[in-house]
């Protein structure tokens, strides 16, 4: 059975339970000054956007930094998942991934999923009330959504979060600018352009008092995501699962601060079945 993880993850926020949970999480990072100081020098946080007891602890960090290091605009970087796409966006990513279909269509299916893509509206609408939404100019790598996002997850508990922490602390809520990444390797032209073009324009957004916060998953770990009989091999113990996977992520983070982009993109995908943008 497959799951809609929009509503799963909603149902989860809403449990009295967790609004305890969270309440922990937002009392432990108030104690956290590196969150702080990495943000006031300019670091990218990046947080994973999985269940509350493994993902809550990290966005509160980073939100308890947001607010007290006196940033006034966030712009987010989500997952666009393919795995959640509506019609059509779902049949574009089917012929994508058909090598044996006619190039020239393929190229026009990766032109319709590649890039970021931006919500409607003027605010992000949460039980605490709304987080507005900064202002940007639609261009040929970042779009509005026009029905894309549907589905879309992977920033919904932050923005949660986010707005219940202005709502505790009876301050302003910071505006935010969600992009959600799609595709940013072309198959076809075994070429990064499109991620080299999109960090470009990102870079322009970046100015005073504004942070940049991303998500991901850098690991998935099962048979849904691996070969089974690669699943097999591995352990199953915690600790000893994160024993497997850290040199692994590792290596993909020296990778690519090497330079070795397609390497570690190759690697992140085959091995940790990562969602890092």
């Amino acid at each position: 059975m497959k799951v809609n993880w929009k509503t799963y993850y909603r149902a989860e926020r809403e449990r009295p339970e967790s609004r305890e949970l969270i309440k922990e999480y937002f009392a432990r990072a108030e104690e956290d000054e590196r969150s702080v100081a990495l943000i006031r020098n300019g670091a990218i946080l990046s947080f994973p956007h999985t269940a509350l007891a493994y993902a809550g602890p990290l966005q509160a960090r980073v939100i308890s930094g947001l607010y007290r290091a006196g940033v006034r605009r966030v712009v987010a970087l989500g997952v666009l998942h393919t795995s959640v796409l509506p019609n059509p966006y779902s049949e574009h990513l089917n012929r994508l991934n058909d090598s044996s279909a006619d190039p020239e269509e393929r190229g026009a299916a990766f032109s319709k999923l590649a890039g970021a893509f931006f919500p409607k509206g003027k605010e992000i609408t949460t039980p605490f009330g709304g987080l507005p939404i900064a202002s940007i100019s639609p261009n040929r790598l970042i779009r509005k959504d026009n029905g894309i996002l549907r589905n879309e997850f992977s920033l919904d508990t932050f923005f949660f979060l986010l707005a219940l922490y202005a709502n505790q602390h009876k301050v302003d809520p910071l505006p935010v600018l969600p992009l959600y990444v799609g595709l940013t390797y072309d198959p076809i032209a075994d070429s990064f352009e499109i991620a080299a073009e999109l960090a470009r324009a990102l870079r322009r957004l970046i100015g005073p008092k504004t942070a940049t916060v991303t998500t991901g998953d850098l690991v998935h770990y099962g048979t849904a995501y691996s070969d089974p009989e690669r699943v097999a091999k591995m352990p199953k113990e915690k600790q000893a699962l994160e024993d497997y996977f850290l040199p692994e992520v590792k290596e993909v983070i020296t990778l690519g601060l090497a330079g070795d982009h397609k390497a570690a993109f190759d690697r992140s995908q085959k091995i940790l079945a990562s969602d890092q943008r």
